[in-house]
């Protein structure tokens, strides 16, 4: 790939051209990517309702660290990148691709002392059904003992994509998903035109036996495990700008930028899957069915952050080359061209869904009493995921600008309106689901409208000005 022809493209292609030529293999790559999300939680579901449940205390954990290694640190790296590649400093994007193994390294153990650290204590303190807690303790354990992989995967596709290739990140994602689904097949046997799963997979004569549980996330891991193969492969044979010489393999300069940038960025991971997690554990009082249906519902919501990063991921390098080259104003203007992409986009997926929720909540389990419970969350939730995606794909497109500090007070301010607002209704006992759906989605709102107000004429309001 040659460095100068992109850097050119991004800062000088009208923007339709240069949009879709980054935006539909990147709007790919996520719909492979929910899409692995989707099987993973097709299969649990047909494993049981108490591992359902199990996994929806599990699953804000692994959206948590495709947030952090994708969207919070992934997207600072990719931002980065694009601004290097926009100014035309090759060493910069050498250091910046160094730096990026070294935090995806860090990351991924950071996250494991924490959750073998205090996992265990988390349920027994939220009084957990027993069942469920052990569920989610058989499929965390192995997540996140493999958690390293899917760190070291997106980091590098971060990389990929803020260097202008997002067709690569496609065709390392459709190895993910591919090499899931043939895993896992190896749990079921297909019989009279349905699939049955059997109750576990034996390897080598009994010596290595997991059961259905275990296994899904054995096979998700093994998922991540090729598809990081196969990108890395493209970067020792493939053809690209990068040089990669053991002379300078401790060069990591802008590394602490880096962490600074990804750090911040991720208070806003660590709220969204806070506030998740915080949901989930209301709405558990209610009963464990009510955490099924949750769990499948809000899949819908936590699935839509990769869709909205297929176009936030294309921003992201677009906007990364041209505040690089210092366009500022032709960076603010495809800024919102993209972000309407999205909103567009997003708010009529879940438009459709809360009109239609069955065609989602009857694809993973038959659970009557789950179904309900995800349907009533689709119905009063899903109206307002337009706003969702405003002010999540702001925050994206901010990595490139540098200007992430308004997106995280937005989040913050949806945390505390709805842990606030729920407490209220937890300690005078009128609390229940449907205040709690009404909640959240009036969060949605406070969220998309302050974060885009704020930049509108907060920080970017200079460039608009700008020739």
């Amino acid at each position: 790939m040659n460095k100068n022809k992109i850097s050119n493209e991004l800062i000088e292609l009208p923007f339709n051209k240069i949009f879709f030529k980054l935006a539909i293999p990147n709007i790919c790559a996520t719909f492979l990517s929910a899409s692995t999300v989707i099987f993973d939680l097709w299969y649990i579901g047909k494993i049981g309702i108490s591992e359902l449940a199990g996994v929806a205390y599990i699953f804000p954990i692994f959206m948590l660290t495709s947030m952090l290694s994708n969207g919070a640190f992934g997207g600072a790296i990719s931002g980065a990148t694009a601004r290097a590649f926009g100014s035309k400093n090759l060493h910069l994007a050498e250091c910046i691709f160094r730096s990026a193994i070294l935090i995806s390294l860090l990351g991924a153990l950071l996250m494991m002392l924490l959750f073998f650290s205090i996992s265990e204590r988390f349920f027994i303190f939220m009084k957990i059904d027993q069942e469920v807690s052990s569920a989610a303790l058989s499929y965390g354990n192995i997540l996140l003992g493999g958690i390293f992989l899917i760190w070291l995967f997106n980091i590098i596709i971060s990389i990929t994509r803020g260097s202008g290739n997002t067709i690569m990140p496609a065709f390392s994602w459709l190895i993910v998903l591919s090499s899931h689904v043939l895993l896992a097949s190896f749990n079921f046997n297909y019989l009279d035109g349905n699939f049955i799963l059997k109750n576990n997979v034996v390897f080598l004569s009994e010596n290595y036996l997991f059961n259905s549980l275990e296994w899904s996330a054995i096979s998700l891991l093994s998922g991540y495990f090729f598809g990081l193969i196969f990108i890395l492969g493209f970067y020792f044979f493939g053809n690209h700008s990068y040089t990669f010489k053991f002379s300078k393999i401790l060069h990591l300069d802008g590394f602490l930028k880096l962490i600074k940038s990804g750090s911040l960025a991720s208070c806003q991971s660590l709220m969204t899957i806070s506030l998740a997690l915080f949901c989930t554990a209301v709405i558990g009082i209610f009963g464990s069915h009510w955490t099924a249906g949750f769990g499948i519902a809000i899949r819908l919501e936590l699935l839509l952050i990769p869709i909205i990063f297929g176009v936030g991921g294309a921003l992201i390098a677009i906007v990364g080359a041209n505040v690089g080259a210092n366009k500022l104003k032709r960076a603010v203007q495809m800024t919102w061209k993209g972000t309407a992409f999205s909103v567009f986009i997003v708010g009529i997926t879940g438009l459709f869904f809360s009109f239609y929720p069955e065609l989602w909540s009857n694809f993973f389990t038959h659970n009557p009493q789950a179904i309900d419970a995800a349907e009533v969350y689709l119905k009063v939730v899903a109206p307002f995921y337009g706003f969702f995606a405003l002010g999540l794909g702001l925050y994206f497109v901010c990595q490139a600008f540098n200007t992430l500090f308004w997106p995280v007070v937005g989040t913050f301010l949806r945390l505390i309106f709805v842990v606030i607002l729920t407490s209220f209704f937890l300690y005078n006992n009128v609390a229940s689901p449907y205040l709690l759906f009404i909640t959240m989605s009036s969060g949605l709102i406070i969220y998309g409208l302050f974060i885009s107000l704020s930049l509108h004429y907060g920080p970017w309001k200079s460039h608009y000005k700008q020739n």
